[in-house]
């Protein structure tokens, strides 16, 4: 494989560590991420734990407020520049996609189309109506008005990492909410600080997104948590089953 020079994706920045605003150190210590085709090791990333967890929905809720006050078209041009910095930095994100993934490139290739895609309906969605006008009797005008949940928690799997990340995550941020992303431990890369830089890159105000690699304890502590009131899931139906059960009991 030729090698990639690296722009966006610098290894040294997150190494032992994950995102929350700003790369920092996990209290659940940290994990290797290995390359699939060798079995090397790739990288290192921080593992966050239940107090990590805590930690970074006080800190996105507050961030929240702030971000739904920002004016529309503001927000909205933060989405068409990510998606800019999808399509303008394809063969480094694919280059992460493929070695830690262990995909062949037209594979990553569809995921960062994809994603790019996913951006721009994202800015879109922000100058969509924001409500609708509900039956009603003669003489009355009855409106619902939609508004964020405030927190988003997101839990995507290894297959298609920065596919089934960020359909969950752009959206739910265009909608103005803030969001706490935990990709799986064998893709953290691809399914979370790729999108965190590109997001970053593109002016997403700090302490919106939060990217937690993490296992159990960490998913769990997601469904716990009261600041977090809604969990996108995509994964096995057992753990779909565990994630229904804990997020309905909270």
């Amino acid at each position: 494989m030729t090698a990639i020079e690296n722009t966006l994706l610098n290894e040294a920045d997150w190494h032992g560590k994950a995102f929350t605003g700003s790369w920092t150190k996990m209290a659940g210590g940290t994990v290797d991420v290995t390359e699939k085709a060798t079995g090397k090791r790739l990288t290192v990333v921080g593992l966050a734990n239940a107090k990590d967890v805590e930690a970074s929905a006080a800190a996105a809720s507050k961030a929240q407020e702030q971000w739904v006050a920002m004016p529309y078209e503001a927000r909205a041009a933060i989405f068409r520049k990510a998606a800019r910095i999808v399509d303008e930095n394809g063969p480094e994100f694919a280059d992460w996609i493929v070695r830690e993934t262990g995909a062949v490139g037209p594979k990553a290739d569809v995921e960062l189309h994809m994603a790019s895609g996913i951006l721009n309906q994202s800015a879109s969605m922000l100058t969509e109506p924001q409500g609708i006008v509900l039956p009603s009797n003669g003489g009355r005008i009855s409106m619902a008005r939609r508004v964020p949940h405030g927190v988003v928690g997101v839990i995507s799997p290894f297959n298609f990492p920065l596919i089934l990340s960020i359909r969950a995550v752009s959206p739910a941020l265009a909608t103005g909410n803030a969001v706490i992303l935990k990709p799986d431990l064998r893709t953290p890369v691809s399914g979370g600080f790729l999108i965190a830089r590109i997001f970053e890159e593109a002016g997403l105000p700090a302490g919106l997104l939060h990217v937690l690699p993490g296992a159990v304890e960490a998913g769990e502590a997601l469904c716990r948590d009261s600041r977090i009131p809604m969990i996108a899931f995509t994964g096995s139906t057992a753990n779909g089953r565990r994630v229904g059960a804990l997020a309905g009991e909270h």
